[in-house]
Parts: structure tokens; C-alpha cells; sequence
């Protein structure tokens, strides 16, 4: 239960440090360009296909930076996971419910904690 509990601390951490959110921020940015460029009128079909073209090649590439960072922040649970998978025995995280609903109670406080900490800071 421990693990489990420092692996969900170190994703709300991990999650608060990596700019998780721009970058789909940025991904969702693209999305609307590309539809604001299909929905203009008077414009080539050529100069849309070349501009549609040149956009899905930036959105593929923010959405592998964004799915990258939502893989780097996931990764303490996924670990966990791992080592459940092959050692049920440490962390039991799996078919352990008790602990599973015991742990709630504290990641929750942990990340209002965290929450209200981050806002008293900024004042």
C-alpha cells in the first residue's frame, strides 16, 4: 500500500511539473487551425491540401509530445503495475480492494494538500 501511495504521489508531482496541459493545449491549438483552413471559402484546393498537409504533419508531432508526457507522467503507476505483474507479493495493488479503498482517503488528501499549498504560494 505504501507503493502504491508514493507511485500516485509521484504521478500528482509528475504531473504538476510536466507541461502536460499545454501540450494538449497546443495539440487542441492545431486541431482548430486545421478546421478553421478546411472551413475557408474562396481559397485553391491545392493551397488547403498543402496547408492540411503541413498541419497534420505538426499535429502528429504534438500528439507524440503529448502522449509522450502523459506516458512519462503515468509511469510510476505503470511501474507498480510491472512489478505487481511479476511480484504480487510487494505491492499486491491488483486484488488488494481494502487497501485500494484505504489509499483514496490519502492521495485525495495529499492532493488537496498539495492544491492549497500551490495556492497560499501564489498569494
Amino acid at each position: 500500500m505504501i507503493l502504491a501511495f508514493l507511485a500516485i504521489v509521484a504521478v500528482l508531482e509528475l504531473a504538476r511539473a510536466l507541461p502536460l496541459f499545454p501540450a494538449f493545449q497546443a495539440l487542441a491549438d492545431c486541431s482548430r487551425h486545421a478546421t478553421r483552413l478546411l472551413a475557408r471559402r474562396g481559397v485553391s484546393e491545392w493551397g488547403k491540401e498543402r496547408a492540411l498537409r503541413i498541419l497534420s504533419g505538426r499535429m502528429f508531432m504534438r500528439s507524440l509530445r503529448a502522449g509522450g508526457l502523459l506516458l512519462a507522467t503515468a509511469s510510476p503507476l505503470l511501474a507498480l503495475l510491472v512489478l505487481d505483474a511479476f511480484r504480487p507479493e510487494i505491492s499486491g495493488i491488483q486484488t488488494d480492494w481494502t487497501s485500494k479503498l484505504a489509499l483514496m482517503p490519502f492521495t485525495l488528501a495529499y492532493a488537496a494538500l498539495r492544491w492549497q499549498v500551490r495556492r497560499v504560494q501564489r498569494g
